[in-house]
């Protein structure tokens, strides 16, 4: 049996090191030059489109999109118009999944997914109700 010697080992460490690092790579959307002959282009498409909500005052609203498409798409969310930054109302989160966490504030929000082969754009709106109105609907 062949003894492992020391000089293997770094070498092996160094391989995992570049496999996660090419993990992470590919899970930012920042692929190495060497997989972008294998990609095939694509324009973005949006395959989870977040729906309406409602909520009380003072609840949180949260909505999900997800996106394919390469090189990958940058997501941004919108409110009339306006590029959505995240703030005390406004809360942006990104897992596979772009979250969007809103505080109180009734609107549509539109997700948008752009890359150089295209753009996809989805909307959902937020109704946010008082206390007082729950009781008047039954």
């Amino acid at each position: 049996r062949a003894k492992m010697n020391e000089s293997q080992l770094p070498e092996g460490r160094r391989g995992l090191q570049r496999i996660e690092e090419l993990e992470r790579m590919a899970h930012e959307g920042a692929l190495p030059a060497v997989a972008l002959d294998q990609k095939e282009k694509q324009k973005p498409e949006i395959v989870l489109v977040p729906e309406p909500a409602r909520v009380l005052e003072g609840e949180t609203a949260r909505f999900r999109c997800r996106v394919t498409g390469y090189p990958m798409p940058k997501v941004n969310w919108y409110l009339n118009g306006q590029l959505i930054r995240k703030s005390k109302r406004f809360r942006l989160r990104y897992d596979g999944i772009y979250y969007l966490d809103i505080v109180d504030y009734e609107a549509v929000y539109t997700c948008e997914a752009k890359n150089d082969y295209g753009v996809a754009t989805t909307s959902a709106s937020l109704s946010v109700e008082s206390e007082e109105n729950q009781y008047f609907q039954y």
